[in-house]
């Protein structure tokens, strides 16, 4: 570049007569005259303006940055002052509010820095020759600084780059560079930009290059340092890094001038930062930088050799429902197999918008329909990998109520639902709990063990949280009517201890005849408010559940409903009633609502019992002037007779192979027949001494009860018995049936309508 051969004489002349404010050379130790009495709320005082270059030469439309500082009276550097800049000659050189001055027309002027009060000024020239110097990299170059400003503590280093851009961002490559700092008692800066702390403080370094000038404020301060994490975790061979940094500093990171240390490199051993496991056991990472020390506690722990996790991916596709969640776990185990809690498992899922994984509870959340992946991650071992479906499922079972004998089994099967609670395909994995183990205890695979008479509920959960519930019976082997507790009520009991009644169900009436329904899960029976020995007593039919709960109340005529007896698949139950006044059999669904009569005609039609096919139904009719056996339709019509006898016939039961038996009356007891449908006459199969009141045959035609009565004694008094019996084969001489067993009962006590 061409210069004035009077440039320096006549720079330092203006300078040093302008509007009494020394020349800037002069100025590199501040002399602060004293200031006025500032305003009362007034923070700072400027004692001292300072700007830098000191002179500014430029092209005809080249710019240059202006640095202004201002200082208090004890000379500390003032941050967050405003300046005013003022070009004195504007036909020569404009300056802009931020301080970037640009050259117009050949000439010298000046440009002012204000700033409370105070001020200073360089000699700006500007060069009529506009081409670019060289090593200024083009007239439209500007020097920066990378980074523009730096905070350091005592002792601390850090690098200053100079960059050289032009206005449309390309870069130059810089020159040489002077570096000079305004306060060396702060920092000090040397020939390559490496800006050392010295003392707390504030102040500014400065870089000059081929007359381009440009600066970087530097503030030190004493501040404190930490260390993260404060504990490390790690298997041998493993590794992390303790990072340090200043918090007051917005957790600027610190990386040079660091000494790093192990208290045991046996344990652990430590380089710039980065923590190795060796063997296990407990060490200290220690950390001494400017004056400071810190510790990170390292716990090494065994090597772990196997990696278990469930379910296992070999198991198929996870399913989650959707809003639900699902237990996926893995653990870490040693050569001896004990847990390494300490393990870091790590996890991850291929598509967050579909599920996620909680480590702390171990389970994946469903989010949104569609499929993903489940990666588990443990230093040293493959990754395992899960296919997530994510489901909008539900869980049911196959069965809600089941009843049980006590000591059978019987298993209950989980199902997968959609929401619209179609089935879906596999069996979800469950986890089965029972409300009292005492009366259904739960073996694997849902299966259900009755243990005593009582009412359960299993309930199903699935690892993402889903229920479903069945109410479990457990009830003894024969229901029948008693009056062992004062009144007549409902009892159970089992054939292998006969003589414990349970008490089912009782209140202020009369409960008789109990039937337990094909599922035995409910018991029909028939019921009278009136208090027992009332004449005029009605009766109505009721349904309850099994263990005598939930009673509600199924027929309501205007006469006497009872002997009800149940379809084989439970939907409905038959009963005797008087509503239409003759005795008529009649039908109604199990869950209540309206009765169709299955009988018409005269001479009292009852005691109704159904096939095991359920197409039949079984009944006593006095139509032809004697009670005696009639078979006719479920749905009703005319019906057939069986029998025909001049004794009275009474107590149809069904046996399972589709044959009756059923109980004759002879001088002063009974005979009981055997039927088979279609065969001209009945067998007997053994005989009673008493007139047999009740008989019921156990579901698996191996077993009878029934009961017997009499009159006997000069008052009146009925002397009642309950009989359990082998049923004798087909074809067995009455003389040799099996013996009875007598069910011992309390004395005067009534006992009535026995049924399995």
């Amino acid at each position: 570049m061409r210069r004035f051969p009077v440039v320096s004489s006549l720079l330092t002349a203006l300078v040093a007569t302008a509007a009494g404010v020394a020349p800037l050379a002069a100025q590199s130790k501040p002399k602060p005259k004293p200031p006025a009495k500032p305003p009362a709320r007034a923070a700072v005082v400027v004692a001292e303006v300072q700007v830098t270059p000191e002179t500014m030469t430029l092209g005809v439309g080249q710019k240059q940055p202006l640095f202004a500082t201002a200082f208090d009276k004890r000379g500390n550097l003032l941050p967050n002052v405003r300046f005013t800049f003022i070009a004195v000659d504007p036909a020569i050189a404009k300056v802009t509010a931020d301080g970037s001055v640009a050259g117009l027309k050949p000439g010298l002027t000046k440009v002012e820095a204000h700033a409370g009060g105070r001020r200073a000024s360089i000699a700006v020239l500007v060069n009529p020759d506009s081409a670019a110097d060289s090593t200024r990299g083009g007239r439209n170059a500007v020097l920066t600084i990378d980074p523009a400003a730096i905070r350091l503590l005592p002792g601390e280093g850090m690098q200053l780059r100079p960059q050289l851009v032009r206005d449309d961002g390309t870069g130059l490559s810089v020159g040489k560079v002077q570096w000079k700092t305004l306060r060396p008692d702060v920092a000090a800066v040397d020939s390559t930009g490496t800006v050392i702390g010295i003392a707390a403080g504030q102040t500014i370094v400065q870089a000059a290059s081929g007359g381009l000038e440009a600066t970087a404020p530097v503030t030190v301060e004493q501040a404190d340092i930490a260390l993260s994490p404060a504990t490390v975790v790690l298997g041998p061979g493993e590794s992390d890094t303790l990072g340090v940094t200043v918090p007051s500093q917005g957790n600027r990171p610190l990386h040079a001038d660091i000494l790093w240390r192990s208290t045991d490199s046996s344990i652990a051993r430590v380089t710039d930062g980065v923590v190795q496991g060796v063997a296990p056991g407990d060490a200290e990472v220690v950390l001494t930088a400017f004056g400071a020390e810190r510790r990170a506690a390292v716990h090494v722990h065994k090597a772990a050799t196997t990696i278990v996790v469930t379910p296992r991916p070999a198991d198929g596709p996870v399913l989650v429902p959707m809003h639900g969640f699902r237990p996926v776990s893995g653990r870490a185990l040693a050569a001896d197999s004990t847990p390494v809690t300490e393990a870091r498992i790590s996890w991850q899922v291929g598509d967050t918008a579909i599920a996620s994984y909680d480590a702390a509870s171990g389970t994946v959340a469903g989010h949104a329909l569609g499929t993903t992946t489940l990666t588990a991650r443990l230093p040293g071992f493959d990754p395992v990998a899960w296919t997530v479906h994510v489901i909008p499922g539900t869980v049911a079972l196959d069965r809600t109520r089941v009843g049980l004998l006590a000591g059978e089994r019987a298993t209950l099967t989980p199902r997968l639902l959609d929401d619209t609670n179609r089935p879906l395909p596999g069996t979800p994995e469950v986890s089965w709990k029972s409300s009292d183990a005492a009366i259904a205890a739960l073996a694997e695979g849902g299966v259900i063990e009755a243990k005593k008479p009582g009412h359960a509920t299993v309930t199903v959960t699935t690892p993402w949280g889903k229920t479903a519930t069945a109410d479990i019976f457990v009830t003894g082997d024969l229901l029948l009517a008693s009056s062992r507790g004062g009144g007549i009520a409902i009892y159970q009991l089992r054939t292998a201890a006969p003589d414990a009644f349970m008490l089912v169900h009782a209140d202020s009436g009369q409960s008789i005849q109990p039937v337990f329904s094909p599922d035995r899960t409910r018991i029909a029976f028939a019921a009278s408010r009136t208090a027992p020995g009332v004449a005029g007593a009605t009766f109505d039919v009721f349904v309850m559940d099994a263990d005598g709960g939930n009673v509600r109340q199924l027929t309501s005529g205007l006469g006497s409903e009872s002997e009800p007896a149940w379809t084989p698949d439970g939907r409905r139950i038959l009963f005797t009633g008087t509503s239409s006044g003759t005795t008529q059999v009649f039908s109604i669904p199990a869950e209540g609502g309206d009765a169709r009569a299955l009988t018409v005609g005269p001479g009292g039609n009852g005691a109704a019992a159904v096939a095991p096919d359920g197409h039949r139904v079984a009944f006593t009719s006095a139509r032809d002037g004697n009670y005696e056996l009639y078979l006719t339709d479920v749905e009703g019509g005319q019906p057939t007779r069986l029998t025909k006898t001049s004794q009275r016939e009474a107590n149809p039961q069904f046996l399972p192979d589709g044959s009756l038996i059923y109980t004759v009356d002879h001088s002063g007891g009974s005979r009981v027949m055997r039927l088979a449908i279609g065969e001209p006459a009945p067998a007997q199969l053994f005989e009673s001494e008493q007139p047999i009141t009740g008989l019921a045959a156990s579901r698996d035609g191996r077993t009878v009860a029934y009961t017997t009565g009499q009159l006997s004694g000069r008052r009146g008094k009925a002397q009642f018995g309950l009989f359990i019996r082998p049923l004798p084969a087909a074809g067995t001489p009455p003389s040799q049936a099996p013996a009875a067993t007598v069910v011992p009962l309390t004395p005067g006590e009534q006992v009535l309508s026995p049924s399995f």
